[in-house]
Formats: structure tokens, C-alpha cells, sequence
């Protein structure tokens, strides 16, 4: 998955979706971990590439991937490649 736009962007997108987290910077990338009391989610982007990676239990992983996924999908500012 990949999300060519600003960490703004990206950051409302998640906010769009309901997903309540914060942010941290590590060095080439940027981690929202998910604050749901529930999961051990985090998502990783990496803003020179576009590269986006959500780590964590699958079972709360795959739903929210595949939200993300058509978020960025119907998203203009983000075109795929």
C-alpha cells in the first residue's frame, strides 16, 4: 500500500476513518500507533517512498487495512502509481 501525499493528509485521512492514535517520528518514517485500548496496531510510513505498512494482531489489522485501502483509493491527492 502507498500514500504519496503529506503527513497532514495522511493524518486526516486517519481521522476520516475514526481511528484515534498518535504519532511518533523514527527516523526516515513516521508511526501512527492506534490508541483503541484493544489492539497493538501501528502504521508505518515512509514518506520518501510512500511505502505504508499496518504491523500488528490480524484480526484487527486486516479490517482497517481494507478501509485504508479504499480511503486512499478514491483520495485525488493520491494517484496510484
Amino acid at each position: 500500500m502507498n500514500f504519496n501525499g503529506s503527513l497532514s493528509e495522511l493524518q486526516s485521512i486517519l481521522e476520516t476513518l475514526g481511528v484515534r492514535c498518535h504519532w511518533e517520528h523514527k527516523g526516515a518514517f513516521e508511526v501512527a500507533v492506534i490508541d483503541d485500548g484493544v489492539s497493538n496496531l501501528k502504521l508505518n510510513w515512509w514518506p520518501e517512498t510512500g511505502v505504508l505498512q499496518l504491523v500488528g494482531d490480524p484480526e484487527q489489522r486486516l479490517p482497517l487495512m481494507d478501509k485504508l485501502r479504499q480511503a486512499l483509493a478514491s483520495d485525488p491527492a493520491n494517484p496510484s502509481p
